[in-house]
């Protein structure tokens, strides 16, 4: 093997490699305002240059947004959230394609791995999807919640930081399509219950073939 000259990462990358990993591990989420400038320069102990530019950096990755007056706010889970984003407004047509395709292999595998701890959580999620009846807004949510759980299930590292990487554009682009509606519930909402007991009873054809009739609807 040749010998490589090792490169130390500069101040700012590090800066904005711990804010990206403490999005990553829950520190903090999307929707949260970041700590305030002078707050980030004690919590690094760097000085405001340094944060800046690793905070520019995010911003321009998309990770990031500043907010005139406001503050600086977690727009995405990482640069590769923030990169597929982007790119998935480019054609719907081939989001809906890579969805459908995903979401078909994903409830497969959950419904032949998950474990009595993931359904619980597709339960509560679903119970509070098909309640929320008043707000589209949550009613999307909890229905974003509800696929995500069930990609959780999959027990695929891999799948569902794909999946969750699509949910930001999909809880936006449903809502989008839900606003206006007169009502939320019906056939939607008893399809997702029958997807939950599809999971429930192991049966992976079916949960299969209910995927596909929601995404259709």
């Amino acid at each position: 093997m040749d010998k490589k000259k090792l490169i130390k990462l500069s101040l700012p990358k590090q800066i904005s490699s711990e804010i990206e990993m403490s999005i990553k591990n829950g520190s903090l989420n999307v929707g949260d305002k970041l700590p305030s400038e002078p707050e980030l320069v004690k919590i690094f102990g760097v000085s405001r240059n340094t944060v800046r530019e690793a905070i520019q950096s995010l911003i321009q990755a998309g990770v990031l947004e500043s907010r005139q007056g406001d503050g600086t706010y977690v727009m995405s889970s990482g640069r590769f959230e923030a990169n597929m984003v982007n790119r998935l407004y480019e054609s719907m047509d081939e989001v809906n394609e890579v969805r459908l395709s995903l979401e078909k292999e994903i409830v497969k595998i959950a419904a032949a791995r998950r474990t009595e701890k993931d359904l619980e959580l597709i339960s509560i999620a679903l119970e509070n999807r098909n309640l929320t009846k008043d707000s589209v807004s949550e009613n999307c949510k909890w229905d974003m919640e509800f696929h995500l759980a069930i990609a959780r299930a999959s027990h695929n590292s891999i799948f569902y930081d794909i999946y969750n990487s699509f949910s930001t554009f999909i809880y936006k682009s449903v809502e989008n399509k839900m606003n206006g509606k007169e009502t939320i519930e019906g056939m939607l909402n008893q399809l997702h219950i029958d997807l939950y007991e599809a999971i429930y009873q192991k049966d992976a054809e079916r949960a299969e073939s209910i995927i596909v009739t929601i995404l259709e609807n």
